[in-house]
């Protein structure tokens, strides 16, 4: 059996990757498939970047290589261990295809986790609606 906790799911997405992209970076648009803190500066997503909530759970962008590949490490003050304890992240990767723009995303790995479960069971629920909104939002179909 495998013992990773990790959400692995892709949609092809009928819109041009620098569509895409900028759906995946610009706060306009996050702010309509995830949530932001209500404090965060509508700059769009960077290498370095982090996003707080509070003080309480914190992403850091790790990766952004525009078109490609967006990588943020996640961390909820909650966890026993410090931050560096944890290979835990939000994964975004983007492919050009003939009839569009493949996204993938990937988050995890949960199973270093005591309640793992639960954090894999909600990543689930956000990957299935953060794919139909940015789906929505890059074809225009909002």
């Amino acid at each position: 059996m495998n013992n990773q906790l990790v959400v692995k799911e892709e949609v092809l997405i009928e819109a041009p990757v620098s569509k895409v992209w900028e759906v995946l970076i610009a706060p306009k648009y996050i702010r309509q498939w995830d949530a932001l803190p209500h404090d965060f500066d509508d700059y769009y997503l960077e290498t370095g970047r982090t996003i707080e909530w509070s003080g309480i759970t914190k992403m850091t962008v790790k990766v952004c290589e525009p078109h490609k590949s967006l990588v943020f490490s996640l961390y909820v003050s909650k966890w026993e261990q410090p931050p560096a304890a944890y290979n835990i992240g939000y994964t975004y990767n983007l492919s050009e295809e003939e009839t569009g723009t493949r996204l993938s995303i990937e988050i995890g790995d949960f199973s270093v986790l005591p309640d793992g479960i639960e954090y894999y069971k909600s990543s689930e629920e956000f990957v299935d609606n953060a794919l139909n909104k940015i789906k929505s939002l890059a074809e225009n179909r909002v």
